[in-house]
């Protein structure tokens, strides 16, 4: 059908009986045409083709926004814009997708990038990470919180540095700053942004790495401030001391992981969830750590060891905790934090002669294993951990006096060792599972020094029924005793082994003599 469109043209037309819709175009002006809908709907279009693309402009609906000339100047419009090599149809759909990332860029605030971050990237992290860490960040940007990230520009972060800064310390400033450029580096790197505004941002303060380490007196100090505290706070600073796992492990410590206490060789299974680095850490459970978990009230129905009563979640408020500890501790002790409680606990486990990849799986840090050997080497060290924290428990049970703690000595004769060849003997020594244990962590000075603490308590004896020089009959059995415990070997395992050895010789020298008694009895 040709004839020039008009407005009585277009409005006799209709839609054919049958169909959705019929185009018909003008005889004049080529490509203009209008669309004639089955529901009466009629509307004005161009259409071109750009290279071999065929392309339809609307121009309006007839009636309603347009008239027909109306129509006909906009396509008489339309192609001299494509003639000059424009395409119009193209231009208005990037017009279009623009303006909706316009609006969805408004609508894309600081606080739901922050929610995405930390609902599809940091799903691998901690529990304890994921919750607290968006949740700073966003105390920390509260102003901007409503506002589009894409207007968050470098001079805004500069200004929440040094407010942070002047508020809370350097420190806090750093940790802030290497948190929000994550959180918008990550949102770059998936598209949603084009800028990290972090990215350039000065450090507020330069930070060498921590070397703060309790002495045995601060810790000392520290352990009875915290039983002065009471529950909950002494047992999460005494499993902090005794066990060196990070505060919030220990703060957030579920019943569930702790397994049966009552079996032999009790482990502390940390799931990989709460884990910082990922990784299910296995923490062997000392006489001491023990001890202090009995002395926790557990709740009925408490899912956590150390759970609020009211909020049914872990305890808060360390912050107010720790200068009450400070107070208690005296003027002398110098600035330290909970963290220090981890590293003191490597280095006393380093001064009593740990091996340090023993000291790295106790504290479940990657940096044991690299490369090949972090594919290859699969041991979990479970053995020589639960040494290990034996013989750190002593050491602090020895320092705090807490001589209930540790079962008494049992006198071997070393007359009665020597029923037992093959064996490493016990040289006449009254020595316990925890002096044994100290000395097949520590086959050195470091053993030596925690076996004769505990002779000094007189948790451990020698046996000079004759008399003589104590000290020195102390000091050439306990290196007798070495001696025969490094004849086992120089390796961790080879210790422990010996270790286990001299323990079952020596009970079995034990119950032999009680039997014996018995009988003559």
């Amino acid at each position: 059908m040709g004839e020039r469109l008009t407005d009585p043209f277009v409005k006799g037309l209709t839609c054919p009986p049958g169909k959705k819709d019929v185009l018909i175009f003008d005889d004049d002006l080529r490509g203009f045409g209008v669309r004639v809908q089955a529901n009466g709907r009629k509307s004005f279009l161009l259409q071109y083709v750009v290279g071999g693309a065929k392309r339809r402009l609307p121009l309006g609906v007839w009636g309603a926004e347009v008239t027909t000339a109306e129509a006909r100047k906009r396509a008489e419009g339309a192609r001299g814009e494509f003639r000059k090599g424009r395409d119009p149809v193209a231009e208005r759909k990037a017009a279009d997708t623009a303006a909706r990332a316009e609006r969805t860029a408004e609508q894309f605030t600081v606080e739901k990038m922050i929610d995405t971050w930390r609902d599809l990237h940091l799903t691998e992290r901690a529990e304890s990470y994921r919750r607290r860490v968006p949740k700073e960040l966003k105390a920390a940007l509260k102003a901007w919180l409503t506002k589009p990230a894409r207007a968050y520009a470098k001079a805004d972060a500069i200004a929440v540095l040094d407010s942070t800064k002047a508020a809370r310390g350097p420190v806090a400033s750093n940790r802030l700053r290497a948190t929000a450029r994550a959180c918008w580096e990550w949102t770059v790197e998936r598209g949603d942004l084009d800028a990290n505004p972090w990215a350039s941002t000065p450090k507020p303060t330069k930070e060498s790495s921590r070397d703060r380490v309790l002495s045995d007196d601060e810790l000392v100090a520290l352990w009875r401030a915290a039983e002065a505290e009471g529950q909950p706070w002494a047992g999460i600073v005494h499993l902090l001391i005794l066990t060196g796992q990070r505060r919030s492990e220990v703060a957030d410590l579920p019943w569930a992981e702790l397994g049966d206490l009552n079996q032999p060789n009790p482990v502390w299974t940390l799931g990989k969830e709460r884990a910082k680095n990922g990784v299910t850490h296995r923490i062997p459970l000392t006489r001491p750590v023990l001890d202090t978990l009995g002395a926790v009230p557990r709740q009925t129905g408490a899912r956590l060891v150390f759970e609020n009563a009211v909020t049914k979640r872990a305890p808060s408020g360390f912050g107010r905790v720790k200068l009450r500890l400070d107070a208690a501790m005296g003027e002398g002790v110098s600035p330290w934090t909970m963290h220090d409680l981890r590293r003191t606990c490597a280095t006393g486990l380093q001064r009593l002669g740990v091996p340090v990849e023993v000291i790295e799986s106790v504290l479940n840090h990657k940096s044991a294993k690299k490369g090949i050997v972090a594919v290859y080497q699969r041991h979990d060290f479970d053995a020589e951990k639960r040494v290990a924290l034996d013989a750190w428990a002593a050491h602090v049970v020895s320092l705090v006096g807490a001589a209930a703690k540790v079962p008494k000595a049992t006198v071997v004769k070393e007359a009665q060792e020597k029923r037992h060849r093959g064996r490493p003997k016990g040289q006449g020594l009254a020595l316990d599972g925890q002096a044994l244990q100290a000395l097949a962590a520590a086959p050195g000075a470091g053993g030596k020094a925690i076996v004769a603490e505990m002779v000094k308590e007189g948790r451990v004896r020698t046996d000079n029924a004759k008399g003589g020089d104590p000290a020195g009959a102390l000091a050439k059995r306990l290196d007798r005793l070495l001696d025969s415990i490094a004849a086992e070997g120089s390796t961790a395992s080879a210790r422990l082994a010996a270790m286990k050895r001299l323990i079952e010789a020596m009970e079995r020298n034990h119950a032999a003599r009680n039997s014996k008694e018995e009988m003559s009895e």
